[in-house]
């Protein structure tokens, strides 16, 4: 069960907060690793024409708290609300040919996205550094940072704080061959690593999988990267050998940055196959994106990151889409 509730503009007691589950129609939340924010969409009832409906005045900048009612009976524990969604109402929209009021919210890290700066980030600067100044600088509250540990080197020149973030993370992949991903929980941001299990969940065709779709491309492969100086002059390359082998060369070019590391930069600019599989099917709201879970289904097979989730509520009935990439065999 999701309730829904308001925090209205410039109100920060709980005792303030609007409980307007009972007006929603829908719900659509949703979440991609390559977009900085969690977003949710919803609409409720608005009625001007009945003069004895009570309207709910919900307007731009009010803060939108949404729960999920988790059943954890089995652990002898009473039900309690799990907050899955906070966020502030960027934009709404009234259809007076409908009877509804729909507006979109989004979290703390629209904000990041929305904001640039400008940085030096000089050695010794760890990942984890990179994102607390980031978030100081926003006014934002860090929450657990998986440990990454890699030391970065570079200058953000009007650079959104999104895009810092993501710089480091695309540096710190280069060294570790790991992925990272940033999000909000309870108002704080979070990192963790595109590997991190949903846990006592798994994806099946026999439970709550409706249905699969997967494909698999080199459209956007580079599979060996020049490096040039100021002067145009090759100076170095480096390259997927396996790639170049199996699907032909395809080059992309490097120049050398002093703000950078090179042989780090270039590597990170290498683009190997992309699988892509969507899953269709009962909604979980553990499975967001960044988070990894377990498929047994016809088709797919193993562990896969959730690249983006698409969740869908109305009725109290939950569908999500979710967008996969394969990670590693599923353990026996």
């Amino acid at each position: 069960m999701f309730t829904c509730k308001i925090m209205p503009k410039g109100k920060t007691d709980e005792a303030d907060m609007i409980d307007i589950t009972g007006y929603v129609v829908s719900y659509d939340w949703s979440g991609d690793v390559t977009q900085a924010a969690r977003k949710l969409e919803f609409s409720i009832v608005y009625n001007t024409k009945d003069k004895g409906f009570i309207n709910q005045n919900i307007i731009l900048g009010d803060k939108v708290y949404l729960y999920y009612q988790e059943d954890t009976k089995k652990a002898g524990a009473e039900e309690t609300n799990v907050e899955i969604f906070r966020g502030m109402i960027f934009y709404r929209d009234r259809n007076t040919t409908q009877f509804t009021f729909s507006y979109t919210a989004y979290d703390d890290l629209r904000y990041l996205a929305k904001s640039k700066t400008s940085k030096k980030f000089s050695s010794p600067c760890t990942v984890e550094n990179v994102i607390e100044q980031v978030a100081n600088e926003m006014g934002i509250t860090v929450g657990g940072i998986c440990p990454i540990g890699i030391d970065v080197e570079f200058i953000a020149d009007k650079m959104s704080c999104t895009e810092i973030i993501q710089k480091a993370f695309s540096l710190a992949s280069a060294q570790t061959g790991k992925k990272y991903h940033v999000f909000m929980k309870e108002g704080k941001l979070n990192v963790i690593e595109q590997s991190q299990k949903v846990e006592e969940y798994t994806a099946t065709d026999a439970e709550n999988v409706d249905n699969t779709e997967h494909s698999e491309s080199v459209e956007d492969m580079i599979s060996t990267v020049k490096i040039v100086d100021a002067d145009g002059n090759e100076v170095g390359r480096v390259s997927n050998d396996e790639d170049m082998n199996a699907y032909g060369k395809v080059q992309d070019v490097y120049k050398e940055d002093p703000k950078q590391d090179t042989a780090t930069a270039a590597k990170a600019m290498l683009k190997t196959v992309a699988f892509k599989s969507t899953l269709n099917g009962v909604g979980n709201t553990k499975c967001i994106a960044g988070y990894a879970i377990t498929v047994k289904e016809e088709q797919l097979k193993g562990v896969f990151t959730i690249k983006s989730d698409q969740h869908s509520i109305a009725g109290n009935v939950h569908k999500m889409t979710l967008d996969l990439e394969f990670l590693k065999e599923a353990e026996a």
